[in-house]
C-alpha cells in the first residue's frame, strides 16, 4: 500500500502563500483550479524521492494558526538557510536538546515553519 500526505491551508493570502512554499522549498504546482467560489492550488515536491502535498485554498477565514507548525527535514540546515531568498526572514539554526538542529521561519499566514536536520 502506498501512502502520501496532503496538508491543507485555507487562507485569504493564497497567492502569497503559494509563492512562499514554491520559493522556499521548490514545490511545484501539481493541480490548480479557479472557479467562482472555489479557488486553490496543490503544490508538491518536484522529485520522486519525496511525496507530500500542500493544498492552499482561497478562503476569507481568519484562522488561528498559533498552534500549528509545518516541519521539513533537510540534510543540511545551514546550506538550506544560505539558499533562502533574501526576502525570507529566519531564526537559527539552533541546536535542540534531542539532537536536531532547527531553523525557524514564518509563512505569510504567520504559520511557524521549521526546517531541521537530525532526528525524525
Amino acid at each position: 500500500m502506498r501512502l502520501s500526505l496532503k496538508t491543507k491551508i485555507t487562507t485569504s493570502k493564497m497567492a502569497e502563500t503559494a509563492t512562499f512554499y514554491r520559493d522556499v522549498f521548490g514545490m511545484q504546482v501539481a493541480e490548480e483550479w479557479d472557479e467562482p467560489d472555489d479557488r486553490g492550488v496543490i503544490l508538491a515536491f518536484a522529485d520522486s524521492r519525496r511525496e507530500a502535498y500542500l493544498e492552499i485554498y482561497d478562503g476569507d477565514l481568519t484562522p488561528d494558526f498559533s498552534c500549528v507548525s509545518l516541519q521539513f527535514k533537510v540534510d543540511d540546515v545551514e546550506a538550506f538557510r544560505d539558499a533562502l531568498p533574501r526576502s525570507v526572514e529566519c531564526e537559527g539554526p539552533k541546536a535542540r536538546p534531542w539532537g536536531s538542529t532547527y531553523l525557524y521561519l514564518r509563512d505569510p499566514n504567520d504559520i511557524q515553519v521549521i526546517v531541521y536536520e537530525g532526528g525524525l
